[in-house]
């Protein structure tokens, strides 16, 4: 698939290895196990060992909370929230499925970490064609249950992404030119708010709520279960590519083409990776969709297949496999991960940019990828398409926080990754994904200018690819609106101030 202050990794990590739970965090864990027998582990149990170690970044996986609460349904995340309302000095955070890198989102060092693991399943009504989806898990298991119904939930591109988080962020989808982001589909929210109540919105008679929990993360309270409108599926084509760097030029002629078919065609989508490391200085993983057994043999998706490639595992299958293979190279990682995001408008008259930003990154890498005891480590910039047609689906289902609306342009979102071993190299490796967007920041209001665009295009930060100091929120057009409200739901500041995740 993510607080405004600049972090240091390096230096947090490193802090918070000596620091120690306060008495009342010890105490609001004792008065939780009191209230929840079994359900709350300490350091060197089974359970906490196994929490604590589950997640995507490595990086992560040293940041160690005082106690873990594993609930089992919504009534025990809402007793444990209680609970730490009479200790406002604590910090806590929930956990899904650990794919957030940021440190600080689904970590809390020294406090309470509510982990939903056990909060997870699937279920479907065909005579509302409603899932109702829990947060725990992955969605390998979300779109294996629904395709023995024969559907399926706008959701990640990769199985092995959480539910929770991907849900609450927004969620780009291989499904997003035909239904919007993953966000738009829920219509229901089971909602543990942050006094302690159970609320459930639903969309039709609290829309200004729903819009805004279509994309502002966890800041309205920790969702147990998400109520979807499902869409059906087959047989689809897809699957990834893999090209030698020799191939950049016909890549990014296709990239092109494609960004503005999101209207003929909605059925097709793509993700371009150009990954930087010592041993491919640079190369592209291009991960296919086509909804829909075979792909066009004519269009801007058929230009693509085109170029000569080194590596094919494209094929018809169903949509669980599809997921299941696009994320199995990323679930075999074992490294330190950063993301960053950056969103960039669709230029028809400047098809250079994408080559630009490619050779950029390599310029900020190269002289860390010198260093032969980097071999392991590598760097990539997601070129992911955001046709304007998400926008008119996005709309026509009510509205997102992000503000995609039907009189959107083509955009792109860039997803840029790191991964590596060592945590001296956090920042690093940090700095270069920083560096990009700093460099993004001054060249594409020069691109605009050039194109004779307008410069306040809106080019809204998209928070599931966003690192922890990108002022996602504050990148939204209805930013002060939003934030009203979740003081509304939040006259404390109890998850403003308490717990991780981006911020109004």
């Amino acid at each position: 698939m993510r607080v405004c202050n600049f972090l240091i990794p390096s230096i947090v990590l490193a802090g918070a290895a000596v620091a120690a739970p306060s008495d009342a965090t010890k105490r609001a864990c004792k008065e939780i196990s009191n209230a929840l027998p079994k359900r709350l582990s300490y350091p060197l149990s089974l359970h906490y060992s196994s929490e604590t170690s589950e997640y995507w970044s490595t990086l992560l996986r040293s940041q160690k909370p005082a106690c873990v609460v594993l609930p089992e349904y919504a009534e025990e995340v809402a007793a444990a929230v209680r609970i730490l309302n009479k200790y406002p000095d604590v910090k806590f955070t929930a956990k899904s499925g650990g794919h957030d890198p940021n440190a600080g989102h689904a970590t809390v060092q020294d406090g309470v970490l509510i982990a939903l693991r056990n909060i997870a399943g699937t279920t479907y009504d065909p005579d509302t064609n409603l899932a109702y989806v829990k947060p725990g898990g992955e969605w390998n298991d979300v779109i294996s249950t629904l395709h023995k119904q024969g559907v399926t939930a706008v959701g990640g591109r990769l199985g092995i992404v959480g539910v929770g988080g991907y849900l609450l962020q927004g969620g780009v989808s291989f499904l997003s030119s035909q239904y919007g982001l993953a966000a738009d589909s829920i219509v229901g929210w089971e909602i543990v708010a942050a006094n302690g109540s159970i609320i459930n919105v639903d969309a039709r008679t609290q829309p200004e709520l729903a819009v805004a929990l279509r994309g502002s993360g966890s800041q309205f309270g920790i969702v147990t279960q998400f109520t979807i409108n499902a869409h059906p599926i087959g047989k689809v084509w897809g699957g990834i590519r893999i090209y030698e760097s020799t191939q950049k030029d016909a890549v990014f002629k296709a990239l092109h083409n494609f960004v503005p078919n999101g209207q003929a065609d909605p059925k097709a989508a793509i993700i371009v990776t150009n990954i930087v490391s010592a041993l491919k200085p640079l190369s592209f993983i291009i991960f296919y969709f086509y909804d829909g057994e075979s792909h066009p043999d004519s269009g801007p998706l058929a230009e693509f297949l085109k170029i000569p490639y080194l590596v094919s595992q494209t094929s018809a299958q169903s949509y669980p496999d599809l997921l299941k293979s696009n994320g199995a190279g990323a679930s075999l990682l074992n490294s330190r991960i950063s993301f960053r995001t950056f969103t960039i408008p669709y230029l028809s008259g400047n098809p250079g940019i994408y080559k630009k930003i490619s050779d950029k990154m390599g310029e900020l890498t190269a002289n860390y990828f010198k260093n032969p005891l980097h071999l392991t480590a590598q760097c990539s910039v997601d070129f992911q398409p955001l046709p304007k047609a998400v926008g008119r689906m996005s709309q026509a289902s009510g509205g997102n926080a992000m503000g995609l609306t039907d009189q959107d342009p083509d955009r792109l979102i860039l997803e840029i990754q790191c991964a590596w071993g060592s945590a001296k190299d956090d920042e690093t490796l940090m700095g270069i994904s920083r560096d990009l967007t700093s460099w993004l920041d001054t060249v594409v209001p020069e691109w605009l200018s050039e194109q004779q665009q307008p410069l306040d295009t809106y080019l809204p930060l998209f928070m599931n690819d966003a690192s922890a100091d990108q002022n996602v929120t504050g990148s939204y057009r209805n930013y002060e609106k939003f934030k009203t409200l979740q003081l509304q739901y939040d006259p404390q500041g109890t998850l403003r101030t308490r717990t991780g995740g981006f911020k109004y």
